[in-house]
C-alpha cells in the first residue's frame, strides 16, 4: 500500500514538472541617454571695448603778398603745415628750416620723438596773388593736437628778363608761422621779398605780419 502511494506522488510530480510553462526571458530596460544637454545660453563678450578715433583736426591759411622788388617777374613760393605730435617737436619736425647757406647748423638737431605730419605742399606765385589766395583746410589726424607751422620750404623768383635770382636769404626754408596747440580756425599771413644793398645777400624772403580770424 505504501509502494502504491509512493508511486502515485511521483507520477504526480513528474506530469507537473512536464506541464509547467517555460522560463519568460530578461527584460531588457532601455537604455538612459546620458548625452549631456546642448548650452544655449549666449557667450559673454569680453573684448576690451576700442577707444574712438580722435576727430581730425585742420586749419585754413590764407597768404596774402607783401612787398616785392620791382625788378622780379615771379616769385614762386611751396609752402606746407607740418603739424607736432607733442610740444618738444616743435622744433625737430621742421628742422629743414635751419639749414642753407645763410643759416648754418652748429648742432645737429635731434630727430622728433613723436610723429610729424606734412600737409601735400602747394606753390603759388606771389607775383599773382591779388588780396589773398587760401590754401583751403588742412587737415591731421587727431592726435596731432600739440602745435603746428607753416613752412615756406623753398622760393625761387625769376627776373623781367627770364634769369634766375640768386643771393635770396631764406629761400631754402623759413617758418612762415607758429601756432602752439591745438589746430584750428583761420590765419591770415603776409609774405613776400626784401631787397638790400649793404649786405652779403642781395634778397630775404620775409613774414610781414600774421594774424588768426
Amino acid at each position: 500500500m505504501r509502494r502504491g502511494v509512493l508511486h502515485l506522488v511521483l507520477l504526480i510530480a513528474l506530469v507537473a514538472g512536464c506541464a509547467a510553462p517555460g522560463t519568460a526571458p530578461t527584460d531588457t530596460a532601455t537604455p538612459t541617454d546620458t548625452t549631456a544637454p546642448t548650452d544655449t545660453t549666449a557667450p559673454t563678450d569680453t573684448a576690451t571695448p576700442k577707444t574712438p578715433t580722435p576727430q581730425p583736426v585742420g586749419v585754413e591759411y590764407v597768404v596774402r603778398t607783401g612787398s616785392l622788388p620791382e625788378e622780379f617777374q615771379s616769385v614762386n613760393v611751396t609752402l606746407q603745415v607740418v603739424f607736432v605730435e607733442r610740444a618738444e617737436d616743435a622744433g625737430p619736425c621742421w628742422r629743414e628750416t635751419f639749414s642753407g647757406p645763410y643759416k648754418p647748423t652748429i648742432t645737429p638737431i635731434a630727430p622728433p620723438s613723436g610723429e610729424c605730419h606734412r600737409s601735400t605742399p602747394v606753390t603759388l606765385d606771389l607775383t599773382a596773388v591779388d588780396d589773398g589766395r587760401s590754401l583751403g583746410r588742412i587737415t591731421a589726424p587727431g592726435r596731432f593736437t600739440a602745435g603746428h607751422a607753416l613752412v615756406a620750404t623753398n622760393v625761387t623768383a625769376t627776373y623781367r628778363n627770364g634769369t634766375t635770382v640768386t643771393g635770396m636769404r631764406g629761400a631754402a626754408g623759413k617758418r612762415v608761422n607758429v601756432v602752439e596747440g591745438r589746430p584750428n580756425g583761420r590765419h591770415r599771413v603776409t609774405v613776400g621779398v626784401e631787397s638790400y644793398e649793404d649786405r652779403n645777400y642781395d634778397y630775404w624772403f620775409v613774414t610781414e605780419s600774421s594774424e588768426r580770424t
